[in-house]
């Protein structure tokens, strides 16, 4: 049985059919074609494709036209490739859901120097769906923000355990009881990739450094960012399912002999069986669920991540969460 047919979405105004990366990207492959212009120049204007290629930008626009969230959540934004996906998406669903995208970040570059290229090529009532914050993940106080919310997109783009202790002690428990999906950048998925990257090559052991060069591989995740080992320690604490977005275009997409039509409609820019993200959702079953207590200024994990201290703790949970993998099915 797979995910989509675990569990579905009880929504009286929004289809039940359960989300998946690989049906949005299917069902909105009409909606992406109809913005293919407009997503390739926001991609093409912010600059930044080492950031988040084109495809990624449209699977990411088209997971949230498929959820129809009313907010979308983003922490880290950088320059901004992913928060012109939401935006866009939000301008499309104004009419459905009145989507507000709400964009956390540490650095001001979306307001020095992306907005300004962007407000050259839409106009100005494009960003109204929009606020950016420049502020402190960790800090921020986010029950104002979710008090309202029915549907939440939660898109995890900043790194460190310590912003994944804000959001599985703090920003999860308050979405426990909400219509959610959370999207995870920066892993990818062990079944997909080239037999290559298993090599460690010129690469030491990865230890604890935020999308440095080294990289470790744990089940069916190959990622170089702390988050994604507490990930899979929560999911597989709550019997979640952690899956890749390119195992989804595999089912949906590749096994359904779909592929053709897709690269025929959005080429190469705007279709790929790559995605480089995860996902996961507490909307798989009923709770109960486990969070972790929030530690706060834990010595080993607040800004410390590069210490000798946190290399030693972050092998010995390589270590543990290599024996707890055992138990997760790929």
């Amino acid at each position: 049985m797979n995910l989509k047919e675990k569990y579905c979405f009880m929504d009286n105004n929004i289809s039940t059919e359960a989300f998946t990366p690989g049906s949005a990207y299917w069902n909105q492959r009409l909606a992406i074609e109809k913005s293919k212009d407009r997503l390739l120049a926001l991609s093409r204007t912010v600059g930044r494709s080492t950031d988040m290629h084109e495809y990624q930008l449209a699977q990411l626009f088209a997971a949230s036209m498929e959820f129809q969230p009313d907010l979308i959540l983003e922490l880290g934004r950088g320059f901004g490739n992913s928060t012109c996906a939401f935006t866009e998406a939000a301008n499309q669903l104004s009419g459905k859901s009145n989507t507000r995208v709400i964009s956390l970040c540490n650095s001001n570059s979306w307001d020095m120097l992306t907005k300004k290229t962007i407000s050259k090529i839409v106009p100005s009532a494009w960003f109204n769906p929009l606020q950016t914050l420049i502020t402190d993940i960790i800090t921020f106080n986010y029950e104002p923000i979710l008090k309202d919310a029915r549907r939440v997109l939660l898109f995890w783009d900043a790194h460190g355990f310590d912003i994944a202790e804000c959001v599985f002690s703090n920003i999860l428990p308050q979405l426990a009881n909400r219509q959610h999906i959370v999207l995870m950048h920066d892993l990818s998925d062990t079944r997909y990739g080239a037999d290559s990257q298993t090599d460690y090559g010129e690469q030491g052991l990865w230890n604890g450094e935020n999308a440095g060069r080294g990289r470790f591989r744990i089940g069916i995740v190959d990622s170089a960012v702390a988050q994604a080992i507490s990930a899979l320690d929560f999911t597989n604490r709550n019997h979640l399912t952690l899956d890749s977005a390119d195992h989804s275009f595999d089912l949906e997409l590749v096994q359904k002999g779909r592929v053709e039509e897709m690269q025929s409609l959005l080429g190469n820019e705007l279709f790929s069986l790559q995605g480089h993200w995860f996902w996961f959702t507490m909307n798989e079953h009923a709770a109960p669920y486990t969070f972790p207590k929030r530690q706060g200024n834990d010595k080993f994990f607040k800004h410390n991540s590069n210490s000798q201290a946190n290399a030693s703790i972050f092998k010995k949970l390589l270590i543990l969460l290599r024996k707890q993998i055992l138990h997760l099915k790929p």
